[in-house]
């Protein structure tokens, strides 16, 4: 069964369930047993069978030789660009190693139906919607008997332009090679349609390096959490669902909103990337989405799932079905969304070799490509000791009898005694974010006006604090957020200023909690103009740091009048807003940021620091954080809230991440009737000797590579890891339960050392 965007039905609890635990669906049934007709040629083979000769010898396991059909299309000082017409197959030829990347699969032996082997031999495949039919339909290269393929020779590649006759869907898929690098594109406006056949999603290359089995040795690589490998093995059928994320995680304009089935929810994809590695610093290959990602999927499918092989790819969405409401009732009919997703469709494919054949060598690549691209920045004139990140509440309100309460949790002069006494106990270089500071408090009062909350100190004792600890040089952010909004808020209306889902229904989102029962998403318009309004209000009450909330990770569709907004239109709104915030104020912080905020945040807060743990996954690596290191300070989630905080210490060190806490002057039992009940262990004076102690350890290693990159990562035995620097540090970590020796030294069980390594 194909991988397509599944129905959302809301009355079927059960499944849902199931498909948002595993974060995964179904891939249901392909198209009809067909044989592709002949297309007309439009490129030379004048030199095929002089190129054939050459690389029978240079193909990999993958690939196997090339038959006459394949023709080369571009050449540059690095790749060699083959094609074969009749299913757009190509073949890269790396020219220094002559490694072999092959897009499809062709196997006569395979044991796979009819339209899974049509498929895997496409380098093109779609879904679509017949008109009044709201499940989708597949169909591909070879499936699709009546087409017309027209490819024509560019400067670096090539163009295809391809009709699927009989459903009036038609579009261009354009490939060229760079330095090094292959890009695949579907632009937009060449998408051709009618109302009778809508195109839902397409896969450009999905099998490009895909492997069988165990054959290769290696791994794929996919942006969840941290970062995950899922390994080329064998599984013999074990693992019956493939991992499928959607970027930016779930789309609540479009998608049933049940935040009651998941507690834990798996993480969000961040980073628009993928991989496979042939070979551990052999051969690899590294995805990057770089259009079109607002709207796509990561998919991997390990060995067992449905077939015999491995493949890691991006699934495009032009448009998806939903649940359009008939009643109060919650009655509804499947509908399709009738604008296609404006995006155009882009992945430029990275080919690594030797010692950057890893997921190492892809992290330092995107790196590189979001330095190019302005999005991240070399640190320079960085403090000696190590950053610490403290989440303040000060106040939150709670039911009264006739009128909201509050509850001060953290008062101004409370805050200054936490931030001296921590000084005092040797805690150095803290970055304060003040949440619920304005009036009202913490819940129910977002988008919150920029007045502070008297409870907790007089507007002259706020701009004393601000004063003070600039003075100090400790960096101060007041909480902010400009997505969420509550019902209670007086600078927002639910019936005019909430965003509406696609259905027309307001996008609100449940808390389960007593207090406030849901909150909202403001439309993107409201939040562009809570920011435009709140600017000039910062600068009046002094405050030049902002600490912004859900903003920077947060992304959905909205119905706006007559016509949906996209995901990729609410980015580009928010990004026009970050960049008007950080113009205007001194530095800005985000929680999780998704890559294309990155640019706009001085700091990264709450980074993941594990994957999802699905049960195909081989192993957790830190892929954010070899991505972040040296470029941005980054700050693992809250460590008073973690189950084992000796081995989360231990990871902070591996991982070179700065500890946070979330924290109170007050018991966290005032928080029990307040939206903040959750929050069970968050008293200054309960945490101070931890937090001491626990510095003073992360100081003592992660100082050493204050201003250093991370350059590599081996895994000499189980339970052993060793991070390499930029600056000639190594750092070994001991998660097991006894000491670890090698030639470098000894290494206690559940400790560290820290090695000056002579180059």
């Amino acid at each position: 069964m194909r991988n397509i965007n599944r129905i959302k039905v809301i009355g079927i609890l059960s499944v849902l369930l199931a498909v948002s635990i595993l974060a995964i669906s179904v891939w249901s049934g392909r198209g009809n047993d067909s044989t592709p007709n002949s297309p007309e040629a439009a490129v030379d083979h004048a030199d095929t069978k002089q190129e054939n000769a050459a690389q029978d010898t240079a193909a990999s396991v993958q690939a196997g030789p090339l038959s006459e059909e394949y023709v080369k299309v571009a050449e540059n000082d690095r790749l060699i660009l083959y094609l074969k017409e009749a299913n757009l197959a190509i073949r890269l030829i790396e020219k220094q190693s002559g490694y072999v990347w092959n897009s499809v699969i062709e196997d006569k032996d395979s044991q796979d139906n009819e339209a899974w082997k049509n498929f895997m031999a496409s380098g093109l495949s779609i879904d679509y919607f017949k008109k009044d039919i709201p499940e989708p339909s597949q169909t591909d290269l070879l499936s699709e008997t009546n087409k017309t393929i027209a490819v024509t020779k560019t400067k670096d590649g090539f163009s295809a332009k391809i009709d699927f006759n009989d459903l009036k869907i038609g579009l261009e898929l354009d490939v060229k090679l760079g330095d090094g690098e292959l890009l695949v594109n579907i632009p937009n406006k060449s998408i051709r349609e009618t109302p009778d056949f809508e195109l839902a999603s397409v896969y450009a290359y999905p099998f490009l390096g895909a492997t069988k089995r165990g054959e290769i040795p290696g791994y794929m690589f996919v942006p969840d959490g941290s970062g995950a490998l899922i390994n080329l093995n064998d599984n013999k059928g074990k693992f019956k669902l493939p991992f499928e994320a959607e970027i930016y995680g779930a789309n609540d304009g479009i998608d049933a909103v049940h935040r009651d089935l998941l507690r834990n929810q798996p993480y969000s994809v961040q980073f628009p990337v993928f991989g496979i590695v042939h070979g551990v610093r052999e051969h690899g290959m590294f995805g990057v989405v770089e259009n079109g990602q607002f709207n796509a999927k990561i998919v991997a499918y390990p060995n067992g799932v449905n077939t015999q092989y491995n493949w890691v790819t991006a699934q495009y969405s032009a448009r998806e079905s939903y649940l359009q409401p008939t009643s109060r009732a919650m009655g509804g009919i499947i509908v399709h969304e009738k604008d296609r997703n404006p995006e155009d469709i882009q992945t430029r494919y990275f080919f690594l070799n030797g010692k950057e054949a890893d997921y190492i060598g892809m992290a330092k690549t995107y790196q590189n490509y979001l330095q190019k691209r302005g999005d991240l920045v070399r640190q320079t004139g960085l403090n000696s000791r190590i950053p610490i990140q403290l989440d303040i509440l000060g106040a939150e309100s709670k039911n009264g009898l006739f009128f909201k309460q509050m509850v001060e949790m953290t008062t101004v002069e409370q805050l200054k005694a936490i931030v001296a006494d921590m000084k005092s106990n040797g805690i150095g270089n803290p970055t304060i974010v003040y949440k619920g500071w304005n009036k009202g408090g913490l819940s129910g009062t977002s988008p919150s006006d920029v007045k502070i909350e008297k409870k907790l100190g007089s507007a002259a004792a706020f701009k004393q604090l601000i004063a003070e600890f600039k003075q100090q040089g400790t960096p101060l952010y007041f909480y902010d957020d400009f997505t969420t909004a509550y019902g209670d808020a007086s600078r927002f209306s639910a019936r005019t200023e909430a965003a509406k889902k696609v259905d027309k229904t307001v996008l609100e989102i449940p808390t389960f909690k007593d207090v406030y029962e849901s909150y909202y998403y403001m439309s993107a318009d409201k939040s562009a103009s809570i920011v435009d309004q709140n600017i000039s209000k910062y600068a009046k009450q002094g405050i030049g740091n902002l600490a912004v909330g859900n903003t920077g990770s947060i992304l959905f569709s909205e119905w706006d009048d007559s016509r949906i907004k996209f995901r990729v239109n609410t980015a580009n709104s928010y990004m026009d807003m970050m960049r008007r915030l950080s113009e205007q104020t001194d530095s800005v912080v985000l929680y999780s940021p998704n890559d294309y905020m990155l640019k706009y945040a001085d700091k990264v807060l709450d980074v993941p620091m594990h994957s999802s743990q699905y049960i195909y996954t081989s192993e957790t690596v830190p892929f954010v954080q070899m991505l972040l290191k040296g470029y941005k300070d980054y700050f693992a989630p809250y460590t008073n809230f973690l189950a084992n905080s000796k081995d989360e210490l231990l990871r902070m060190i591996e991982y070179g991440a700065y500890p946070s806490y979330y924290l109170t002057y007050e018991s966290s039992y005032k928080l029990k009737f307040t939206n903040s009940d959750d929050v069970y262990t968050s008293a200054y004076q309960d945490w101070k000797e931890e937090m001491a102690a626990s510095y003073q350890t992360l100081d003592e290693v992660l100082s050493s590579v204050r201003n250093a990159t991370i350059e590599d990562r081996i895994v000499p035995a189980k339970g052993i890891v060793k991070i390499m620097y930029s600056n000639g540090k190594e750092i070994i970590v001991n998660y097991t339960g006894s000491d670890y020796s090698d030639d470098e030294g000894s290494v206690p069980a559940k400790g560290f050392k820290v090695i000056e390594v002579k180059r």
